[in-house]
C-alpha cells in the first residue's frame, strides 16, 4: 500500500502542475472556450488536439477527479481518475473501468448543427452508493453504459443550445427512500433507459456564462451515470483571471450550480437550489502556436 500511496501522491502532484506549462495557446476567456458538460449538459464539441481540462471537485479531495483529452480535433477523451486512483485503495485494489469518448461527427453548417456521438462505460467491482441522503439512496454495481448523440447550434458568439438523446445500460440499480415505515424500494437489473436533455448557456462576458440544462435519464456530473432521474441543473461558470499573465491563474475555471433532482421510482428528490461551488477546472493547450485570434 505504501508504494500505491506514492504512487496517487505523484499522480496528484504532476495533474494538478500541469497547467503551469500552459504558455499564450491557453485560450482567453469563456466566449471562445469549448464546454463539455456546462451545468451537467451534453454539448457536441470536442476539444481542440493535444488541449486539456482537469477537474476538481473539493469534495473529493484529496482524491483527484477527472480530466479531458483532445486526443485529435474531432475525438475527446474523458479519464476518470477518480474511480481509476479509488478502486486501488478498496477490494479488489484495482483500478475502475471507467471509459468516456466523444467523436465529432459533423461541424454546424447554417441550421444544421454541430453534431457528436459519446459513449461512457464503466464497471464498479463493488456497489457504490451515489447519494446517501436521509430521503433517497441511490446505488449501482457492474456494468454500465451509454451512449448519446449530441447536438449543439451556435447562435451567436454569446449564446449556444445543445440537444442530446440516446439510452443506457445499467447491471444492477437500486433506489430506496429510505423510509423504515413506507419503504420504497426499486431495483433494476439488466435494463435499458432512454436519455435525452436540453440546455443552453449564455456567455454574455468573457468571465462569466450562464448555464441552464434540463435532462432525463443519465448525466455526466452530478449523480453520475445514473438512469430513470429527472434533473433541472443551471448555473455560472467563471474566469475570473483569463487576463493574467500566469497560465495557471490564465486557465483557472470554477462551475457554481444549483440542481433538482426528481427519483420518480421511490417519489423523492435531491435538491441544492442555492448555486453552490461543486468544482473547479483549469482549460489549456499545449504545443500550439499562438493564434493572434484567439485573443
Amino acid at each position: 500500500m505504501k508504494i500505491i500511496n506514492k504512487i496517487y501522491i505523484l499522480l496528484l502532484i504532476s495533474t494538478l502542475t500541469f497547467p503551469v506549462f500552459a504558455q499564450k495557446d491557453s485560450l482567453k476567456g469563456l466566449q471562445k472556450e469549448v464546454f463539455l458538460h456546462p451545468a451537467d449538459a451534453f454539448t457536441a464539441y470536442t476539444l481542440k488536439k493535444n488541449e486539456f481540462v482537469y477537474n476538481q471537485s473539493p469534495f473529493t479531495l484529496p482524491m483527484p477527479s477527472w480530466a479531458w483529452w483532445g486526443i485529435t480535433d474531432n475525438i475527446t477523451a474523458e479519464i476518470d481518475l477518480l474511480p481509476l486512483v479509488g478502486g486501488l485503495f478498496q477490494e479488489p485494489h484495482l483500478p475502475v473501468p471507467s471509459f468516456n469518448f466523444r467523436f465529432k461527427l459533423l461541424n454546424q453548417r447554417n441550421l444544421i448543427p454541430t453534431i457528436a456521438f459519446e459513449t461512457m462505460y464503466q464497471h464498479l467491482w463493488n456497489e457504490n452508493k451515489q447519494s446517501e441522503q436521509e430521503n433517497a439512496i441511490v446505488s449501482r454495481k457492474g456494468n454500465s453504459w451509454y451512449n448519446h448523440l449530441n447536438f449543439s447550434w451556435k447562435i451567436s458568439d454569446k449564446f449556444y443550445t445543445h440537444f442530446s438523446i440516446g439510452a443506457t445500460y445499467v447491471e444492477n440499480l437500486y433506489f430506496s427512500n429510505n423510509d423504515s415505515i413506507n419503504l420504497i424500494e426499486k431495483f433494476y437489473e439488466k435494463s435499458f433507459t432512454p436519455d435525452y436533455s436540453f440546455s443552453i448557456d449564455y456567455r454574455f462576458k468573457p468571465w462569466i456564462s450562464l448555464n441552464m440544462a434540463s435532462s432525463y435519464g443519465t448525466t455526466f456530473v452530478y449523480l453520475d451515470n445514473i438512469p430513470r432521474k429527472q434533473q433541472i441543473s443551471y448555473g455560472l461558470r467563471i474566469a475570473p483571471f483569463y487576463k493574467n499573465r500566469r497560465a495557471i491563474l490564465k486557465s483557472f475555471r470554477a462551475e457554481f450550480i444549483g440542481y433538482f433532482i426528481n427519483l420518480p421510482e421511490i417519489n423523492e428528490s435531491i435538491q441544492s437550489v442555492i448555486p453552490i461551488f461543486p468544482y473547479f477546472y483549469w482549460q489549456w493547450t499545449m504545443n500550439r502556436k499562438h493564434n493572434p485570434n484567439d485573443d
